[in-house]
């Protein structure tokens, strides 16, 4: 695993995550029969789709920059060894394969959504590292945008969760 983070290690993770969560928000979608259900995974993945395509954008201009590529943009060992742990547990799976078998070996629409919920609650911690730990303020900026976007998905998916209790 990574053993030190800059903010372009940070985007190149938060870009994988965010793949790994459209596919499995995809699978859900295409798993689920209930219109509601259906609905919810859709606007997810549109959301990882959003957040990916911030990402993107983001790390292509930090990329640029020389500066960007030398020792004093990495993070703290502390601060590294802290995102690397979070970044390796992350819930999602890997690929679309396995997110589509990860979501067929889901019981119902409350485990997928506890998945996902998991998932989003760790997204949050690795965002918010992110944002602490960020040398360029684009960086902190989108990190703290993103957070608040996942928190808001965590929320939503309580909701849905106490819902279809």
């Amino acid at each position: 695993m990574i053993n030190t983070f800059s903010d372009l290690e940070g985007l190149r993770i938060a870009m994988a995550m965010e793949t790994r969560g459209r596919d499995f928000y995809e699978q859900a979608y295409k798993q689920s029969s209930n219109p509601e259900h259906k609905e919810l995974f859709l606007w997810l993945k549109n959301e990882e789709i959003h957040h990916l395509a911030k990402f993107t954008a983001l790390f292509k201009t930090i990329e640029g920059r020389k500066e960007a590529h030398t020792a004093e943009y990495l993070f703290d060992p502390e601060a590294s060894r802290y995102l690397a742990a979070i970044a390796e547990e992350h819930v999602f799976p890997k690929t679309p394969y396995d997110a589509a078998k990860h979501v067929a070996g889901l019981t119902g629409i409350q485990a997928i959504l506890q998945v996902a919920m998991q998932a989003e609650k760790d997204s949050v911690l690795f965002y918010d590292e992110l944002a602490n730990q960020a040398k360029y303020p684009e960086a902190r900026e989108i990190f703290r945008l993103l957070k608040n976007e996942e928190q808001s998905h965590v929320v939503k998916l309580r909701e849905m969760i106490d819902a279809w209790a």
